[in-house]
């Protein structure tokens, strides 16, 4: 039989992971804010090359994988840990001890990123895709979140009698499969290099797993939770959470090997790649009608919910991204448009239009519950909304449209390759354009959430208030 926590439970659970978590959040936040704008001055500089030219550290080959790192380290691992770490602690109904090991872990993590996005801007990047940062940074980032993943493994090992939550099996397994990746990747590429002809498979390989094995997972978990929890009901099937759960754990490791097509490698890895990046569609099929179908009737909730709104936007994106996904792996389109705009089109759909905004949503429903009071402006809530989605929309189409026009001009043998660039430039202005948008939405976010944290020091003597989702 479900047990449900009580309102006591709720609390004791939520004062003893307040520290760590919103150290998280705080510094996530912080990370988005710099993430987007290094992200926005790449951009510019693609459209003007001279912009800020006199600055060794900011040229485009250092500030763009800057902005990638500080992204995905920064803002989303962080946000993603901090996430983990509530909702064990909320399903297994389970304090969290000893959280100063949590705390000290989270202040490691950040400080190594700093470090390594620092390097990156210094001219010390490693050269490869998502493993930018020097060897003894990835030390510390591999050995802080080992303090965080043991304590997430221990809440869920500790946890109260009853059912395991379908978000249980993804957190959990995103625990395991991150460090599993990220300490091989990081033997076989930084560490102890192997040949040159291992590394690329290795690089695809860590690559796709970075997106689907780790960050997506947590962004499901968050989903899987929330759209049932604030509507007050189940999800559609349990039984199409199982199949979604097990077939995304078969599948999703190896799409990263679709980036090989027409590699040097043997033609079995991309082809496995192909093949799981289409077979993929089946739990994301399954699973976006589990999270959309538990939403039938309930749209009109988005407009007082904005933890719901951020959610579900994210869901359709996830749905989008990955069907997307398995077009591109196809090897007629790899062919045409691999070296064009609409792969990074493709990364910023799963990045910013799913996994964001699911983290969004996430953390809009957790802060209110760490610190007791209620957001201090819905206003900013709604603004940071549509910038993002305006923004990452736009950014979005512009980079898919005209990475499909660059990627034809690219293969059309009478185009000139100057050409192929003048084509694709007013698409590439709307894009920076676009992620300025990003920006301002990503302050947004930032000073709404450190503004309710200090309104909340400020009242911690008051009575405490009614939340709100």
């Amino acid at each position: 039989m479900t047990t449900f926590p009580t309102p006591s439970q709720e609390k004791d659970v939520d004062a003893s992971v307040r520290l760590p978590v919103m150290i998280f959040f705080g510094c996530a936040a912080s990370w988005l804010a710099l993430g987007t704008f290094l992200g926005a001055l790449a951009a510019i500089k693609l459209v003007w090359p001279g912009f800020l030219d006199g600055f060794g550290f900011l040229t485009y080959g250092r500030i763009a994988p800057a902005a990638v790192n500080a992204l995905v380290y920064g803002w989303a691992s962080s946000a993603g840990l901090g996430i983990a770490l509530w909702l064990l602690a909320r399903l297994g109904r389970t304090p969290l001890r000893y959280a100063v090991l949590p705390v000290a872990a989270a202040i490691c993590w950040n400080f190594g990123v700093f470090l390594g996005v620092c390097a990156i801007l210094a001219g010390y990047s490693r050269g490869i895709f998502l493993l930018e940062f020097p060897g003894f940074i990835s030390a510390i980032l591999f050995g802080s979140y080992l303090f965080v993943a043991v304590w997430g493994i221990v809440l869920f090992r500790n946890r109260s009698p009853g059912p395991v939550f379908a978000s249980s099996w993804y957190l959990l397994a995103a625990l395991l499969w991150f460090p599993w990746m990220y300490f091989s990747a990081n033997a076989l590429l930084i560490w102890y290099p192997v040949s040159g002809s291992a590394q690329a498979p290795i690089a695809a390989w860590f690559a796709g797993g970075m997106m689907a094995l780790w960050l997506t997972p947590i962004a499901l978990a968050s989903a899987l939770y929330l759209i049932p929890q604030i509507l007050g009901r189940r999800l559609v099937s349990y039984n199409l959470s199982v199949l979604g759960f097990w077939s995304f754990a078969i599948f999703a490791g190896w799409s990263g090997t679709a980036l090989l097509i027409g590699g040097p490698v043997p033609a079995w890895m991309a082809s496995a790649g192909i093949v799981a990046s289409i077979f993929l569609c089946v739990p994301v099929l399954v699973t976006s009608i589990n999270l959309l179908g538990t939403m039938s009737g309930s749209f009109g909730a988005l407009q007082w919910s904005p933890s719901l709104r951020f959610t579900v936007t994210g869901a359709f994106a996830f749905l989008i991204a990955y069907v997307g996904g398995a077009l591109l792996a196809l090897p007629s389109a790899s062919a045409n448009f691999f070296f064009s705009d609409v792969f990074i089109g493709q990364g910023l759909l799963l990045l910013i239009g799913f996994v964001s905004m699911c983290f969004f949503g996430a953390i809009y429903y957790i802060v209110p519950r760490l610190l007791g009071r209620p957001w201090c402006c819905d206003g900013l809530i709604a603004l940071h909304f549509w910038l993002f989605l305006i923004g990452g929309s736009l950014a979005w189409l512009c980079l898919i449209f005209g990475g499909l026009l660059q990627g034809y001009a690219l293969n059309d043998p009478g185009v000139r390759f100057s050409s192929s660039v003048g084509y694709v430039a007013p698409f590439r202005l709307v894009t920076a354009l676009s992620l300025i948008v990003l920006f301002v939405g990503s302050k947004c976010f930032s000073a709404l959430l450190f503004l309710s944290i200090f309104r909340a020091l400020e009242e911690t003597k008051s009575p405490s208030q009614a939340v709100t989702v």
